[in-house]
């Protein structure tokens, strides 16, 4: 009998091999359902964005943007010293995880996309646990941008994302310097990977994410059909500091005006879709500035006319939402401890409380 053992076992093993390929063949669903008030958002055509893997031997030369990225604004005389943000961007995503944002978007209300160092994990963990939750909705992706960690946190990311799969990695070295190179890689994706999304939120990992009360102010009739649009905390006439050892500084040859134009407050801002790849090509071709709100929603929106919309429910600090209610009525919460995320999730979601409409 052994002889017909021999020639039956590996007949039997491609049998249950093949039956386990097609099992595992993916199904052709129909998109979901956009609701009525998203699908009249007017959408741009998507980018068309040159996929870069840096550990493929065909790929060791620096990918190029392609040519649809170029835009008529490109001819901006720059000052002594500065550069174009192209020269310093390079496009595509180490770890892109496209299966987030199905149907390229269609019928998905809201992205929310979280910049994140790759050393905060307890941070990113908060919010899957609290108000990232939201995101196993069918209609709300949820993802953490990164660049590239250093060697030491390599094996840690890679565990993470191999648990949650909700960690984009772009092109450039994780830094407070390249926060420019996060906001951008995170236009990029969405211009990429979820075009007919509805709205994108950008969202820091220490805020603290009102998700229905979003959802809420983005659908409510007055906002409904808008586009090229931009919400936030729009601060006006606010000044570059060029001391060096400030923070937010910013070198002259970088911005030499005396103030910035309009902005949307960077750790939380709302964009209409149709946006996004509009205010991507504009930054590409302005010069290159290390503050990325001001870059992205101030200088890149003015040159693109996107309209900068004043919405102070996108940032509120824990003391002013002390009371549930207050906090049902803010839209974003900033620097939100661990603890607090969790605190505050609680509070929002407390049946005992009843606010007024």
């Amino acid at each position: 009998m052994w002889w017909w053992r021999a020639r039956v076992a590996p007949r039997a093993a491609l049998l249950a091999l093949s039956a386990l390929l097609l099992l595992l063949l993916p199904l052709q669903d129909p998109p979901p359902t956009a609701p009525s008030c998203v699908t009249l958002v007017s959408v741009q055509a998507p980018l068309q964005v040159q996929a870069h893997d840096p550990s493929s031997p065909g790929n060791e030369a620096r990918p190029t943007l392609p040519p649809e990225w170029t835009s008529d604004m490109d001819d901006e005389v720059l000052p002594a010293g500065a550069v174009r943000t192209r020269d310093r961007y390079v496009p595509g995503h180490a770890r892109a995880h496209a299966e987030l944002c199905p149907a390229r978007g269609a019928g998905t209300r809201l992205v929310a996309l979280v910049p994140s160092a790759p050393v905060y994990f307890r941070q990113r963990e908060a919010v899957r646990l609290t108000w990232g939750h939201a995101a196993r909705r069918a209609d709300i992706t949820l993802a953490f941008m990164l660049g590239a960690p250093p060697a030491a946190l390599r094996a840690a990311v890679d565990a993470e994302d191999k648990l949650y799969g909700d960690v984009i990695e772009g092109h450039y070295v994780d830094s407070y310097g390249n926060l420019t190179l996060k906001t951008l890689s995170m236009l990029e994706w969405f211009v990429t990977y979820c075009p007919l999304a509805a709205r994108l939120l950008k969202a820091d990992d220490d805020m603290f994410i009102n998700v229905d009360g979003v959802l809420r102010f983005a659908e409510a009739p007055a906002r409904c059909r808008a586009a090229r649009t931009v919400w936030g905390k729009v601060w006006r006439g606010a000044r570059p500091s060029h001391t060096a050892s400030y923070k937010c500084f910013v070198p002259a040859e970088e911005f030499p005006e005396a103030t910035y134009p309009p902005y949307a407050n960077g750790p939380a801002y709302l964009v209409s879709g149709d946006a996004v790849g509009t205010l991507l090509r504009a930054a590409l071709g302005a010069r290159w500035l290390r503050m990325e709100d001001v870059l992205v929603t101030g200088v890149a929106a003015a040159r693109a006319r996107v309209l900068r919309a004043d919405a102070p429910a996108f940032w509120r600090q824990c003391k002013d939402v002390a009371h549930p209610c207050a906090l049902r009525a803010a839209l974003a919460v900033h620097q939100v401890s661990y603890a607090d995320q969790f605190g505050l999730w609680r509070k929002l979601h407390d049946p005992h409380v009843k606010c007024p409409r």
